[in-house]
């Protein structure tokens, strides 16, 4: 009787430890998509409502949605992370009462590895995101030469609707600057900790470069002529990343 008793609470925890580790793994790889997921949608909410307000020129709109998709991409992908899962009720702050209160053991191996399997999806998203693009594109041309009168390929009645279906998406360019500042500043920001973070950035980097050269060349529109006013805000916030590496490499550097 005793054996098997031992048996079962062998049984017992071994189940245990696997639904939990399994659970653990869920989770954690279903927060690393969710996150990359609500990037998107703070990209295209932030873009329709700064277009729907409007600015007084071209240039300046497209400064305020960098900055902005900026902002809110880096607050979801590194701040929100520690703000829920910190304590920082030593601080002052009770409402932030989690398990978690410096940049310890316990932080990379649960935070830590979630923002690394963050980055890496980031690094080749871009790839499947462009082809599934592709792919509606091609979906939408086949639609409008199904079922035309014969002679014709198309069923637009204008040349304007023919252009707006077979030529390629207009090319903007800030929520990609948008993007490149956010991997700049999360690998600023948790590199000290987590130096892979600096070659998952120069490969998602990588990756941007080629594909943003092939799309251009032979797949978007011609893209319009921008002023030298986007380009050196975003060089100007850039010249701030260093500030988090000091910061936050200080911070973690300094936990016992």
């Amino acid at each position: 009787m005793g054996l098997t008793s031992q048996k079962d609470e062998t049984f017992q925890l071994c189940k245990d430890y696997t639904e939990a580790d399994i659970k653990s793994l869920v989770f954690n790889n279903s927060l690393k998509f969710i996150i990359i997921f609500i990037n998107t949608i703070l990209r295209m909410l932030v873009i329709k409502v700064i277009e729907w307000i409007g600015c007084s020129t071209e240039s300046t709109q497209m400064i305020y949605i960098t900055d902005m998709v900026f902002i809110c991409q880096l607050f979801n992908t590194g701040f929100l992370l520690m703000l829920c899962n910190g304590n920082l009720s030593e601080q002052g702050l009770p409402m932030f009462n989690g398990a978690l209160t410096d940049f310890n053991a316990e932080w990379f191996s649960s935070m830590g590895e979630t923002i690394v399997g963050s980055m890496k999806f980031n690094a080749w998203f871009p790839i499947p995101f462009e082809f599934g693009m592709y792919m509606m594109r091609v979906a939408f041309r086949l639609l409008d030469q199904v079922g035309t009168a014969e002679g014709k390929t198309t069923k637009k009645i204008s040349v304007q609707q023919y252009v707006n279906t077979y030529a390629g998406p207009m090319y903007f360019l800030h929520f990609r600057y948008s993007g490149i500042m956010n991997i700049v500043f999360i690998t600023m920001m948790f590199g000290t900790g987590i130096p892979i973070l600096f070659p998952i950035a120069a490969v998602s980097l990588l990756i941007l470069f080629c594909l943003e050269n092939y799309m251009i060349y032979y797949v978007y529109k011609i893209p319009p002529a921008y002023d030298e006013k986007l380009n050196n805000s975003v060089l100007s916030n850039l010249a701030k990343a260093p500030l988090f590496l000091l910061s936050f490499g200080y911070w973690m550097l300094s936990s016992r």
